[in-house]
């Protein structure tokens, strides 16, 4: 392999590269960010749900009437904030 054939494999190889747009890479990589983003969300979500459903049986009256409390405020409010 001569000099010239490696001159003209490595001119090809750089115009792949510089043509390559750089754009949609970037955004690909911000929607998997997203996306683990999410994941770790409904994750984090799932586990609180299964610890509050593990504490529920174990509750007194007065914090088990506070856990309501609290899923009746947090329901009024995003029944105000989506609209």
């Amino acid at each position: 392999m001569s000099t010239q054939a490696l001159s003209n494999i490595s001119s090809q190889l750089s115009h792949l590269v510089g043509n390559l747009n750089i754009e949609p890479i970037s955004y690909i990589l911000v929607l998997i960010g997203f996306a683990l983003l999410l994941i770790i969300i409904i994750g984090g979500i799932i586990y609180g749900l299964t610890k509050a459903a593990r504490a529920v049986p174990s509750m007194s009256t007065k914090e088990f009437i506070l856990f309501l409390l609290g899923i009746a405020i947090f329901l009024v409010l995003l029944g105000i904030l989506l609209p």
